[in-house]
């Protein structure tokens, strides 16, 4: 397995192709067609939705956007979250043995954008420098207008967090729990130069790493068809 650790060292990511077998992943893309329709019966607090109020799935529950920690609900999840190959990646990536830290779907229908905006995963998260990676793993190809992520090289030299300001997602995303919109975190768009980014184009089982100091964000799904990832963060291990 070919992972460029200069280029993640010195531009603040690396894209390993085929890191993932596209037959393992299909049943994860599967499961996650099966938790849109509400086949499920975890706890609320794995999901953020879209607005109760303006839509809802083909039997009448929540339209899921974010499915937090899937990993800890069922082993389909835990099988990729905890693969040896994602695992050897991280490893090489951030110098010494590592430790799953979080899991999050996503599922991006066609009748909303789903866009993203730039952001560094620390500002939520605060992982210090250095000990934290993120590896978004495409479960559908992905490419311009169709929910590819995108990246600002050498966003995180000197480890800073740079200032964010709170948006909500158009349409709003809300807690499946509280039922209250959520709210997200963004750089300024007058910070951001885009013709400097990177857009990625992938295939099913290609991941994306990249540090959690790291400017991302992803495009909006305008391609008509349903769009799933799964972004999986491990961190050194203390000591």
């Amino acid at each position: 397995m070919e992972i460029d650790v200069r280029q993640y060292r010195e531009q603040g990511y690396t894209v390993a192709r085929g890191l993932i077998p596209r037959a393992d992943l299909l049943r994860i893309r599967m499961r996650l067609m099966d938790l849109l329709e509400g086949g499920h019966s975890w706890p609320p607090d794995h999901f953020q939705v879209l607005d109760p109020a303006r839509f809802r799935n083909s039997r009448g529950g929540h339209v899921p956007v974010g499915v937090q920690r899937p990993a800890r609900c069922e082993q389909v999840f835990r099988d990729i979250a905890e693969h040896p190959r994602l695992e050897q990646a991280m490893a090489q990536l951030l110098g010494g043995p590592v430790e799953l830290f979080t899991d999050q779907a996503l599922i991006k229908g066609p009748q909303i954008s789903g866009q993203s905006f730039y952001h560094q995963d620390s500002y939520y998260w605060k992982i210090a420098p250095e000990r934290g990676c993120n590896a978004w793993i495409a479960l559908d190809q992905v490419g311009a207008e169709a929910s590819a992520l995108a990246i600002m090289p050498g966003s995180h030299q000197g480890w800073n967090l740079t200032p964010h300001e709170a948006y909500y997602d158009t349409p709003t995303f809300h807690s499946a729990k509280s039922g209250q919109a959520f709210t997200r975190w963004r750089i300024p768009l007058t910070a951001v130069d885009f013709s400097g980014e990177a857009l990625l184009t992938m295939e099913p089982g290609d991941a994306a790493f990249f540090t959690n100091y790291t400017w991302h964000r992803s495009e909006p799904n305008n391609s008509g068809s349903h769009k799933c990832a799964y972004a999986i963060a491990y961190k050194r291990k203390e000591g």
